[in-house]
């Protein structure tokens, strides 16, 4: 299975990312169902338990089908599985109002609100500044604590 970046595998794929996006973030469960399960009907996938390395697993794709086919019902496929298994919540998209990248959270209590820790830090420290210089009435910064000259 080799993929061709220069082929139309590349735009199957970039719209095929695009109605992925859809699925994440706040909306009614209808909704969210009814986008995946166009995702799955579009995969066209033939799900089926493999043993061609002697250990049973899954494969999403028919044999020989192209990388995007394969690549279309495995992300089709495991969308369903979170929104079944784990709850749909877990399709999130990042709380920082310049990122909004989507994501699982994995996390144990299901309350994952950025796609990244350097997203929650930036937001953080964007917080921060903000109630300082609200604090201060001023543009910059008051130097307060220990250190403060």
């Amino acid at each position: 299975m080799k993929f061709n970046p220069y082929g139309g595998e590349a735009a199957r794929l970039g719209e095929w990312s695009r109605r992925l996006a859809r699925c994440f973030g706040d909306q009614p469960l209808e909704q969210r169902c009814e986008r995946i399960n166009e995702l799955l009907a579009s995969a066209a996938s033939t799900p089926h338990i493999s043993l061609h390395d002697g250990t049973p697993h899954m494969h999403y794709s028919a044999p020989g089908a192209d990388p995007a086919a394969h690549i279309k019902a495995i992300t089709a496929a495991g969308l369903s599985y979170v929104v079944c298994s784990a709850a749909p919540s877990r399709l999130g998209r990042c709380a920082r109002g310049v990122c909004r990248l989507a994501f699982v959270d994995t996390s144990r209590n299901g309350r994952r609100a950025y796609c990244s820790v350097r997203c929650a830090n930036n937001d953080a420290v964007a917080r921060h500044r903000a109630n300082a210089n609200a604090g201060t009435g001023s543009a910059g910064t008051q130097r307060r604590g220990l250190y403060a000259r």
